[in-house]
């Protein structure tokens, strides 16, 4: 019996309340999870390239408050999007809406090869770039909630979060080698073949038959309505956290670059290899720890750290302090967002796995939309050091605040 066969078998069992008759393990990862991957991984790929668009604003004559605002207007169009998102999954599939937000986010991306000037193009282009790749980004991860393996979603989650972190190992170094060797043009058209790669792997997948279930399984899955979901005493914790995660790492896409440059350092890439490197070296040594540990208990050290990470990228300039910067951000950052997906994957219900996703995601984009703006004008009036010091602080401040809404996260095992 093929392990597709296995699986299927599983989940009729546990459906019908017969899971004791199943002997044969439920197969960890199957193609469709590899599938999905791969989807992520070319996207995700492009994403990083985009840590260095900054520097195209920088170029087109932007300082910081522009790079906040013009980087924070994808990120608000992309929040103003997921109601849309989650009734497009809804009523079309994840696979469909992942596929036709993929294929329209690479002609949006093409439109910013024409733009030579910080007027209101740059800001009409990142709204659509933003909006699109958005819903995309939520299809896609919506897939991941039914094909982790149970009780494991804290190793599956540090697997595949390797699609993140793994593409943001070569990412900032390609799209410097682009930028130096062919100017933007280059840098923008290979995201466009990045994004169409992943738009070709996710139309391999099958369809994810949403459109096929029973009409009490549709009521079943209106009956979980975002309100619900947003008010739940159990997931509260962790939307509250995730917002401050989110606002804290939109330094380094906003930030990191013109302060580095600013002082002389040139080789930007090398700090996202290495936090990069750090993250993916965490999750494979560690994945199933995390799962043994408990996904709380990783919580509120993961969180620290990071933000001893951002905190130290204020002293950037100094021998060795970038790296230290990257070295630390890249351990809280490779514990955090597993054992965060993982507790949000096993508080949420079965026929709420659409809205939990479309929540998830909405906060790390209101995080990466508010947080360009406010620490835009931070690093305005105070420097771009003190921005890194204050993303720091958010981290700190979603330690304290998870440690209080739930004080056994250190003592025992939370879900």
């Amino acid at each position: 019996m093929s392990g597709e066969a296995v699986e299927k078998s599983e989940r009729a069992a546990r459906a019908t309340g017969e899971g004791s008759a199943v002997t044969r393990p439920r197969p960890a990862y199957g193609r469709n999870f590899w599938t999905v991957f791969a989807a992520s991984f070319a996207l995700n790929s492009a994403a990083n390239l985009f840590v260095l668009f900054p520097l195209f604003v920088v170029e087109l004559g932007g300082g910081a408050t522009a790079i906040g605002a013009i980087v924070g207007t994808g990120s608000l169009a992309a929040l103003l999007a997921r109601p849309g998102a989650g009734f497009a999954i809804d009523r079309r599939g994840r696979k469909w809406t992942a596929l036709w937000c993929l294929v329209l986010d690479a002609f949006a991306i093409a439109l910013y090869l024409p733009i030579k000037g910080l007027g209101w193009s740059i800001y009409t282009v990142r709204m659509v770039h933003g909006a699109i790749e958005g819903t995309a980004r939520v299809a896609l991860f919506a897939m991941v909630y039914d094909i982790l393996p149970e009780g494991r979603q804290g190793e599956g989650m540090s697997i595949f979060s390797l699609c993140g972190m793994g593409s943001a190992v070569f990412g900032p170094f390609l799209g410097e080698m682009l930028i130096r060797h062919t100017g933007f043009e280059g840098f923008f058209l290979a995201s466009v073949a990045l994004v169409a790669i992943s738009a070709f792997t996710t139309s391999t997948l099958p369809n994810d038959g949403r459109l096929a279930q029973s009409a009490a399984g549709d009521e079943n899955n209106a009956v979980v309505g975002y309100g619900a979901m947003l008010a739940d005493r159990r997931l509260r914790p962790l939307w509250i956290v995730t917002l401050l995660f989110s606002l804290a790492i939109s330094s380094r896409g906003s930030f990191l670059a013109p302060i580095a440059y600013a002082r002389g350092i040139r080789d930007v890439a090398v700090y996202f290899a290495i936090y990069s490197v750090t993250a993916v070296a965490a999750r494979l040594a560690t994945g199933r720890v995390i799962d043994r540990i408990g996904l709380g208990r990783m919580i509120v050290p993961s969180l620290v750290t990071l933000g001893v990470g951002l905190g130290l990228v204020a002293a950037t300039g100094h021998a060795g302090m970038l790296d230290l910067a990257a070295f630390f951000g890249g351990v809280g950052h490779g514990y955090l967002y597993p054992a965060l997906s993982g507790l949000v994957i096993s508080r949420t219900a079965e026929n709420a796995m659409a809205r939990s996703s479309t929540i998830y995601t909405s906060l790390f984009d209101l995080g990466a939309m508010a947080g360009p703006y406010v620490l835009g004008m931070v690093g305005e009036y105070a420097g771009y050091g003190t921005v890194f010091v204050v993303a720091g602080m958010f981290t700190i401040a979603a330690a304290g605040y998870f440690l209080c809404a739930e004080p056994g996260a250190i003592r025992r095992r939370l879900a």
